[in-house]
């Protein structure tokens, strides 16, 4: 069983590149949200299901980790994991590699679900509860990945 579904394969694109010749970190997040739309997509979030419902996923809080650098036109495999999820929230978790299944970079993600109708914040359709079970089930027990959790500090002597 797969601990991960993959969910997006890009090459990196030369307007990507910085000036010191390597991916810049906004198209990291970039790359990232791609993924999390497919995943979004996988659960049944498509975009005929917001159309149709209004229940869409905000993003409110994101980690992002940058492991390794990346050149233009490398190819880079993006796999996600739902972390845990309670009846309104999904904590996710993206893992970057490249084709040698080297880690360059993760993303922790806290998602909430929203409706755009009612403009609030509301709790998670039976159809996700559902599609959140499903994924549960196809790609547990989870492996807890080891930047997940992780804060931002300076180590202190």
């Amino acid at each position: 069983m797969p601990s991960a579904l993959q969910t997006l394969q890009t090459p990196v694109l030369k307007d990507w590149i910085d000036y010191n010749d390597h991916l810049n970190d906004a198209y990291y997040l970039v790359i990232f949200t791609k993924a999390t739309d497919t995943l979004q997509n996988h659960l049944g979030l498509t975009l005929e299901h917001i159309k149709n419902t209004g229940e869409t996923l905000f993003t409110v809080e994101s980690h992002l980790a940058y492991v390794q650098q990346i050149g233009v036109g490398e190819m880079v495999t993006v796999t996600s994991k739902i972390l845990e999820t309670d009846t309104k929230r999904m904590r996710i978790f993206h893992s970057m590699f490249n084709d040698q299944d080297e880690l360059l970079a993760t993303v922790e993600m806290l998602l909430i679900c929203y409706n755009l109708e009612s403009q609030k914040v509301t709790d998670f359709s039976l159809m996700m509860q559902q599609s959140l079970s499903l994924f549960a089930s196809e790609y547990g027990p989870l492996t807890w990945p080891e930047n997940a959790g992780k804060g931002i500090a300076l180590k202190r002597a």
